[in-house]
């Protein structure tokens, strides 16, 4: 691979540090979709090349409050190795790197949870990253 198209931000890997699923006993539906309610956050460490994404999503807060059949939270942190110095594109790219899989959790607990599989929408990564620096 040519150094011109070699990414400067390494993806080493990724581990899943908590999942929180509850079911809403309480939910009542009246048949029409429920619009998705979700929060992310993220947090950069970076020392010398390596950096880590500690990346949090949650789905349905206050779902006995708000009437939504459930409440769901992955933190998921991803390991990465970086050459230079352009933190934001790091970040924004190692965010849009790991969301895939909190989606994918997302949807694999749910549907094996015998509640309506949620598929997370895919995101404009970085229009959320502007959001949090403003």
């Amino acid at each position: 691979m040519s150094n011109e198209i070699k990414s400067k931000l390494i993806f080493i890997d990724y581990k899943v540090k908590e999942v929180i699923l509850r079911r809403n006993d309480n939910f009542e539906s009246d048949g029409s979709p429920v619009d998705v309610a979700f929060d992310i956050k993220h947090k950069t460490v970076k020392k010398d090349n390596d950096m880590k994404i500690i990346l949090e999503v949650e789905v349905f807060k206050e779902a006995e409050e708000k009437n939504y059949p459930f409440y769901i939270k992955v933190i998921l942190e991803g390991n990465f190795e970086t050459e230079g110095e352009d933190i934001e594109r790091f970040e924004i790219n190692g965010i849009a790197l790991l969301y895939p899989y909190i989606r994918a959790i997302i949807s694999t607990y749910t549907a094996n949870s015998n509640i309506p599989t949620l598929i997370l929408p895919p995101i404009n990564v970085a229009n959320y990253y502007k959001s949090k620096k403003n």
